[in-house]
């Protein structure tokens, strides 16, 4: 096996929705969608897909060429049957897939419009444990519900027995709102560091970005990486930080779901195929640069054939030191 994500899994549905029956505006929030309530609101669009961070890295990871392997603690329910049929035509092994009895499986709807998404999200609560997970040359720790700090340190156990495998971590949101001590042991076992530039300031207090990789790997990350929307990503290790650009295609965006998700499984399968830093970085902006042109979170994923395709003809994002 090469790469087990761990994390929670939902299945989303996406409703793309006829703008003219909806109106927006700006606040000192952000953007906000509305519209009447007990109105009907006209859908263009419906799609139904897999959803969650360790669930779209294991698709992603796949369709880049690796082994595969998800642990997830799903419900025992109708959406529970569809979200592991996806894994399965996606290449998936779900043998880790757990149904919980009498449990419901996570589910979202995701309101797009203008590129961006509001997500309803209903998550039941699930526990995580140490499974026989084998020895797979990489794990993927992400999202996963509440109560979560006892699991984490089965995990730690796991990675003192098992020294050969990386641990690649992206802090989902039931960490930062629990806030740094809580999982600042696993920061310590981390060899690989996936964050966007908001949440890395929050963790460090840091403004400026060479600092923000230092502080970071004073956590314990030999290597960190941060995505920072439209204006690329960075990566630092040994105190080298290189940096890419954003990578367009040319075609609108869609949906900014799954960016995140798409770009740290380039840079992971990159890694696995012995690629330096600088073309890590390119196969994750390009792969996340090709999602966010569809609905969804994984439509848009390229196979291994098509990103090196893109790679060899130079159709790749600037690098910046």
């Amino acid at each position: 096996m090469d790469i087990l994500t761990i994390g929670h899994s939902t299945l989303d549905i996406y409703m793309k929705l006829q703008s003219s029956d909806t109106t927006t505006s700006l606040s000192q929030e952000g953007s906000q969608i509305c519209f009447y309530h007990g109105s009907k609101i006209p859908v263009e669009k419906i799609d139904i897909n897999p959803g969650g961070n360790a669930l779209h890295v294991a698709i992603a990871t796949a369709k880049l060429g690796l082994k595969s392997k998800i642990y997830s603690e799903l419900g025992d329910d109708e959406y529970t049957l569809k979200t592991i049929k996806l894994l399965k035509e996606n290449k998936v092994d779900t043998t880790l897939c757990i149904k919980n009895k009498g449990k419901k499986n996570n589910i979202s709807t995701v309101l797009v419009q203008g590129g961006e998404r509001t997500i309803f999200s209903y998550h039941e609560k699930l526990e995580y444990r140490l499974r026989d997970w084998g020895n797979p040359k990489m794990i993927y720790f992400t999202s996963v519900p509440e109560g979560f700090e006892g699991f984490q340190l089965e995990l730690l156990n796991y990675l003192k027995q098992n020294p050969k495998t990386i641990l690649a971590f992206n802090p989902g949101s039931t960490h930062f709102k629990k806030g740094l001590p809580s999982f600042k042991n696993i920061l310590e076992a981390t060899d690989i560091l996936f964050v966007n530039k908001e949440e890395a300031i929050n963790i460090t207090k840091e403004g400026q970005l060479l600092n923000i990789h230092k502080k970071l790997q004073t956590l314990g990350p030999k290597l960190t990486v941060i995505t920072d929307g439209e204006k690329g990503a960075s990566a630092s290790a040994k105190g080298e930080i290189v940096g890419v650009t954003a990578y367009k295609t040319g075609l609108p965006v869609m949906d900014k779901t799954g960016a995140g998700d798409a770009f740290a499984s380039g840079f992971l399968s990159a890694i696995h195929y012995h690629k330096n830093l600088e073309e890590s970085l390119i196969w994750g902006a390009i792969n996340s640069g090709h999602v966010v042109n569809q609905i969804g979170a994984v439509s848009g994923l390229l196979d291994k054939k098509t990103m090196e395709n893109i790679v060899k003809e130079n159709k790749k994002p600037e690098i910046a030191k």
